[in-house]
This record gives structure tokens, sequence and C-alpha cells, in this order.
């Protein structure tokens, strides 16, 4: 589990000027990792957020944690697989603040099984979480922000919106599709004032792992921990704030991404050897 995250020295001393003053803001999936840190991001640099998570203890917990922006929280249990949660997710936020400036789609799962043993319930449960929940967020907020002729849709996707990792099969479907979608929007959308943005993070120490459909092997095959949620938290608000496209994290990542246009069957083969080793871990573990 990832420690907490405090503000940097320079934010606690100096008091930086806000970047995002009452700007109102829906992070879904904000009750652990990379949504909790980037609604904690956000409520530091000046916005109202909407906390949206299926659980309401943990949104609760995560306000009331953080009592000097608890007047900047809003806590609004959602699943984002429901179309009315969603519908009232965003009713409510007018509601209460009259606009939307910024949409996080983060709410996400994954799966680990090989293609084969993947049960189609639970593929069509992740796609559900991944791709259909950004869809219904999407629609619901874009009449509101067209209204206002100004809005940012932030899509988390990962590396494997580009590329691949085996037994990720499901995960990685959802996640290339989610990048698709957020490339077709942003065209459709040219000239409306209306930006969507993808944030591509890599490997990320948050415990998505432990809640993943997981068919066989440890919940984490890297012996190696993964960045803090709080630096993905960070780049979607620079990716915000500098009105960026897509914004990809890790040296790693962006090296992966571009090996994959420059000599894909290279990429494959540092994969493929790469599951071989963490495989052994996997074996030993029911």
């Amino acid at each position: 589990m990832y420690p907490i995250h405090t503000a940097s020295r320079i934010e606690i001393d100096f008091g930086m000027v806000p970047r995002f003053p009452d700007k109102v803001v829906i992070v879904t999936g904000a009750s652990s990792g990379i949504g909790r840190e980037t609604a904690l991001a956000f409520a530091r640099e000046g916005a109202r957020v909407v906390l949206g998570a299926r659980s309401e203890a943990k949104l609760r917990e995560l306000a009331e944690a953080h009592s000097q922006w608890r007047d900047r929280f809003l806590v609004l249990p959602t699943d984002v697989t429901k179309d009315e949660e969603v519908q009232r997710l965003v009713a409510t936020t007018m509601a209460n603040f009259g606009r939307i400036d910024i949409l996080v789609n983060n709410a996400g799962v994954g799966m680990r099984a090989t293609f084969e043993n993947m049960p189609l319930d639970d593929v069509r449960a992740l796609m559900d979480v991944n791709l259909n929940g950004p869809v219904r967020c999407i629609q619901a907020v874009l009449p509101h922000m067209r209204r206002q002729r100004a809005g940012q849709i932030v899509n988390i996707g990962s590396v494997l919106s580009v590329v691949v990792a085996m037994r990720n099969s499901a995960y990685c479907a959802s996640k290339f599709a989610l990048l698709a979608l957020s490339d077709t929007l942003r065209m459709e959308l040219h000239g409306t004032g209306i930006e969507v943005i993808s944030v591509l993070p890599a490997y990320t120490d948050t415990p998505f792992f432990e809640n993943m459909y997981r068919y066989g092997g440890p919940s984490r095959l890297s012996p190696f921990r993964g960045q803090h949620p709080a630096q993905v938290a960070r780049a979607v608000l620079r990716g915000c704030a500098r009105h960026k496209r897509q914004v990809v994290l890790t040296f790693s990542a962006r090296l992966a991404i571009r090996l994959r246009g420059l000599c894909p069957s290279l990429l494959d083969f540092a994969v493929r050897q790469s599951s071989q080793i963490f495989s052994k871990a996997d074996s030993k573990t029911p």
C-alpha cells in the first residue's frame, strides 16, 4: 500500500497561487489510488471536487481526513455502471455548483487471466466499468459543457492503451478502446471549447491489483514498487493546466510506446521475456 501523500514543502511554506480556483471537478473512482490523489490535488489547487465512487464510507473518510478542504468536497456515491447513478451524479453537481469544468474518468478494474480462461461475464463487467462507464459520464456532462462552451474531459487510460501485456487481453482491449474513444471525441468536439485529455500511467502502486479479477497467481507479479499515485495526479493537473491532448508517465512507458512504432517484434520479445520471469512467482502462488 502506498504511503499518505502530503503537500510539497513549497506549497506549505509559500502558498503557491492555486491553478484551479473554484473550478468544479468530478472525479470517479475517487475512494482510493489515482482517483483519491487526483481529488486531493485538485482541492489543494482551489477546485471544488465532486467525489464519486461506490463506497460512500471511503469517500466520507477521505473528506473528513482533510478537514481543511471539507467545504471543497461533495460526496456523491456513484456506480459508473448504472445509468441512473451517473445521471444523479451530474444533476446533483449542477444543482450545487451550476457548472462542470472538468470530468476525470478514473474508475476502472483489471483482469489477469489467459484469453482462453477469461469468464465472459467478467469480461462484460470489466468493459462496463472501463469503457461504458466513461461513455455514460461523458454523455451526461457534454450537454452542460456545450452550453458553457468550455470544459475538459480527462480519461485515465494506461500504457496498456498502446502496448500490451500477456494475460491482460481484456484489460488491454478496454484501455485501447478508451484511447480510441478519446481521440475520436477530441475530433468531434474541435472548436467547441471542450478538450479531451488522455493520461496514460505505467505501473502505479495502488489497491487496483488487489481488487482486479484474477485467475491464479499473486495480485502483484512485479517485485518492484510502482510509481506513487500522486505522480499520476500531478500529471492530470499538469495536462489540464497546459491543455495537453495526451500525457504518458514514466520513461520506460514512453520508450515502450516508441519501440512499438519502430520495432514491434522487439517489444513483443521483451514482453514475453518479462512474462516468463514473473511467471515463476506466479506458479508458486495458488
